[in-house]
């Protein structure tokens, strides 16, 4: 099994959702992609429907592009999905490498959960700086000229904020 030091560079959000994918499973873990495909789909087919619920809701089908440009399938899973997956993997290393999947799941949402939460702050830090700039356009000619001098530049600080607080959803 290849030691892979960094398991979060291997996850992504996905909407709300954290997901890794099943090309990072299999070469963390040294598996086959085709295996672990394998596995996935034997659990989407399950009788159980307990098990086939679980695997629709925390595998989605997707595609990748290898090499030489061909489409293959792979599947995007939830840490859910990667628990479930990967205790089918037996011995130290594997239950290594899956704390260690999970333990990068639970950082990644911490990151961006900070990242968040300070624009959040910066926003409301913008706000109290802008508050007297807007009541001095409430009071009178000279204090609205300075008014009018201060917008633009509060303006421009608050369209950056916010794009981060709201980032494109064309960049999936």
């Amino acid at each position: 099994m290849s030691y892979i030091d960094d398991l979060t560079v291997f996850i992504a959000r996905d909407g709300a959702e954290l997901v890794t994918d099943t090309r990072a499973v299999a070469l963390a873990f040294g598996k086959r992609h085709k295996n672990v495909l394998q596995t996935i789909d034997r659990m989407l087919r399950s009788g159980r429907e307990l098990i086939a619920e679980h695997a629709r809701l925390n595998f989605q089908p997707s595609v990748y592009f290898d090499s030489t440009g061909r489409r293959l399938a792979m599947f995007r899973m939830t840490a859910k999905g990667l628990s479930e997956l990967a205790m089918g993997f037996s011995g130290d290393d594997a239950r290594e490498v899956r704390i260690r999947f999970l333990n990068a799941f639970e950082e990644v949402a911490e990151r961006l959960a900070r990242a968040e939460k300070s624009i959040t702050e910066q926003l409301l830090e913008l706000e109290r700086r802008e508050m007297p700039s807007k009541v001095k356009g409430q009071v009178g000619s000279q204090l609205m000229n300075e008014r009018r001098r201060e917008k633009p530049e509060f303006a421009e600080a608050r369209a950056t904020l916010e794009a981060l607080a709201q980032p494109s959803l064309l960049t999936h």
